[in-house]
């Protein structure tokens, strides 16, 4: 089986990196070239599909983030055991659109099986990595920067980054007009419902804009006002770095919402295939774009940079002239001064891919993107949009120690 083992330690496992195979072990994904992946329909999950799916209590514990900066951030994130007893507790014998059970789904023996599940479940590295170039580009002004923006995570999962960006959204002074979109996309929608939209609201919730609710619900219970059989849990503490367990009400529903409204944040889930994902049907361009550990397959990649220029190429004004300087500026391969990363901020987009050099055993890193970017494949391939000239990717953030990690921006040429 092939998995993906991190070096950063959790009890769920749920953030972890392995990027060798065993050495009598089949990578999951090597039979991936022998056929064509299913490209299962991009659809919209409306909201409130999701919120009416959300069990009556999850659990969650902390991440904390490694920054550069130094500064403290740490994101609640709903814990992986929770989510796998959430589909032991529901249905067992539901079956999924593919023939197999949610419980099916979360026992794949191996945490890449190509066309059925692509490890959206767990945390992982390089997620994170991409969570301190963020802050080392918005710095503490997330809010500002992200103003009238459009914003995909392709792959979200988890959705660490994005949580980083609404983190500092819900904790700025609220705006109505702050028109900020959030679109998170992953291939599964059961990674949707049992991780991504539980994660988004814990952001809110640990944040300044949960505060009429808490301290709402606070009075509710002391004046004996709660429906005892509905709510009569206790919130747990607004504090990020302890684990805990949170009541989902239909009063927390709706607060969350009404939060959404009142700090102008729209966010819209999608699942499916990158190939069938419509940026016009989803109100694109977008301005920023996110993804991180996508590109380790190299037959996904072609789906994969088609739809990051298509979502982006016509957001800003990308030029061949801005390509080739963008080119010229700097070695693709080398770190980009820290002084520099908040110059990005101001960018007409900004479409950022963080990734591990090399993921052994599956094919796919950093040189086989930059030649499906750049259409430097000198292989024999058939496919010729495959070896396309699309645009320039240069290093903007990088790990030298350990397993080599790199965050990368890419910057589309005019067709």
């Amino acid at each position: 089986m092939f998995k993906f083992n991190f070096d950063v330690d959790e009890m769920d496992e749920s953030v972890a990196s392995d990027v060798f195979a065993g050495e009598n072990s089949v990578p999951a994904a090597s039979t991936a070239n022998s056929h064509h992946l299913r490209e299962d329909a991009s659809k919209e999950i409306p909201i409130n599909d999701l919120l009416s799916a959300l069990p009556h209590t999850f659990s969650f514990s902390p991440l904390a983030v490694p920054l550069t900066s130094r500064r403290n951030v740490v994101i609640s994130r709903r814990d992986l055991f929770d989510a796998r007893f959430q589909v032991i507790a529901s249905d067992e014998d539901t079956k999924r659109a593919a023939g197999k059970s949610d419980l099916d789904f979360l026992d794949a023996p191996s945490d890449l099986v190509p066309g059925v599940y692509e490890g959206g479940l767990k945390t992982w590295e390089c997620s994170l990595d991409l969570v301190d170039c963020l802050d080392s580009i918005y710095g503490t002004d997330v809010a500002r920067h992200l103003k009238g923006k459009r914003v995909l995570e392709l792959g979200c999962g988890t959705a660490i980054p994005s949580l980083y960006l609404l983190q500092a959204l819900f904790s700025s002074e609220p705006d109505p007009n702050s028109n900020v979109h959030v679109h998170l996309q992953d291939y599964n929608d059961l990674v949707l419902r049992l991780v991504t939209l539980p994660n988004v609201i814990l952001a809110w919730y640990m944040s300044p804009a949960s505060s009429a609710f808490r301290a709402s619900a606070a009075t509710a219970q002391d004046d004996s006002m709660v429906d005892v059989d509905a709510e009569s849990e206790p919130l747990p503490p607004v504090d990020t770095t302890e684990p805990g367990e949170l009541p989902i009400t239909p009063a927390l529903t709706a607060a969350f919402l009404e939060s959404l409204r009142k700090y102008g944040v729209q966010i819209r889930f999608f699942s499916g295939s990158w190939a069938t994902f419509d940026v016009g049907k989803a109100g694109g361009p977008y301005q920023v774009l996110l993804t991180s550990e996508t590109i380790y397959r190299t037959d996904s990649l072609p789906s994969l940079v088609d739809l990051m220029c298509r979502a982006t190429t016509t957001a800003g004004k990308a030029s061949q002239d801005g390509a080739s300087a963008l080119a010229d500026s700097t070695s693709r391969l080398r770190l980009v001064d820290e002084v520099n990363l908040p110059n990005l901020a101001d960018e007409p987009y900004l479409c950022l891919v963080a990734a591990k050099l090399v993921y052994f055993g599956v094919g796919g890193g950093v040189k086989e993107f930059i030649e499906a970017v750049e259409g430097t494949n000198t292989s024999s391939q058939s496919d010729a949009a495959s070896r396309k000239a699309r645009g320039v990717v240069r290093t903007v953030w990088e790990r030298i120690h350990g397993v080599k990690r790199s965050v990368m921006q890419v910057v589309w040429k005019t067709t």
